[in-house]
């Protein structure tokens, strides 16, 4: 079921909402709140930090290779990832505060020229999307991983038109994927999509924040249900 998008001015003014939510929050971390687990096997507050800057970086990076004529990948590899936050997580809670702070502002001033741009950027994955949805995949970065971070960042904190829209991408980015069970997610707000090939797709409806929070972090609700049951 098609539904008309969150108008991209409305998106890149989101991430900018929620990177200031973000960093709100973060400020008043001490050194032992920076170092707590997270529901991220294996990552702390700091790790979580630090893939948000290089997640940052990486765009910026994108950005500027979109005229050069290359396919553009949105990240290296996944060594070199997982090398570059193991080493931002233990540069400390200032300094990560101020990378989180910088490298986002960086961003947010190259976002408004991607309106209407429909050159494509690879994921990992393999997905590619259109350059001018770069917003949206870091919207769904900040939102997401403020969750990660924070409990007290619960889904009734996105507006209803930003939790559609990332729903919506989302859906469209592993809708096609085989490692995620068939199902049928319908929208309060109007929208209707599925994840997984196989068929016979159980069918959940609620709002769109909180089938977000349950297809990508497997949060529980209250305000999901099945059909027939």
């Amino acid at each position: 079921m098609p539904i008309n998008r969150l108008p991209f001015g409305d998106v890149v003014s989101a991430v900018r909402e929620h990177t200031s939510l973000l960093l709100g929050t973060t400020i008043g971390y001490s050194d032992d709140d920076w170092a707590t687990p997270t529901g991220l096997s294996g990552w702390t507050r700091s790790h979580v930090a630090s893939h948000l800057v290089e997640g940052a970086r990486s765009m910026v990076r994108v950005i500027g290779e979109l005229h050069d004529g290359v396919e553009r990948e949105l990240y290296g590899s996944a060594q070199e990832e997982h090398d570059a936050i193991e080493l931002g997580a233990i540069s400390g809670g200032l300094n990560l505060q101020i990378s989180l702070d910088t490298s986002a502002s960086e961003l947010q001033e190259l976002l408004p020229a991607l309106e209407g741009d429909d050159r494509l950027v690879r994921l990992r994955d393999g997905h590619a999307i259109p350059a001018k949805h770069l917003p949206h995949a870091r919207l769904s970065e900040v939102g997401l991983h403020h969750f990660d971070m924070d409990g007290h960042f619960t889904p009734d904190l996105l507006s209803p038109g930003v939790a559609l829209a990332l729903l919506q991408f989302h859906v469209e980015r592993i809708g096609h994927r085989d490692d995620y069970q068939p199902l049928c997610l319908v929208a309060d707000e109007g929208y209707e999509g599925s994840v997984g090939r196989a068929s016979d797709a159980a069918t959940f409806h609620g709002p769109a924040a909180d089938l977000l929070a349950w297809l990508m972090r497997g949060v529980e609700s209250n305000r999901i249900y099945r059909s027939g049951q």
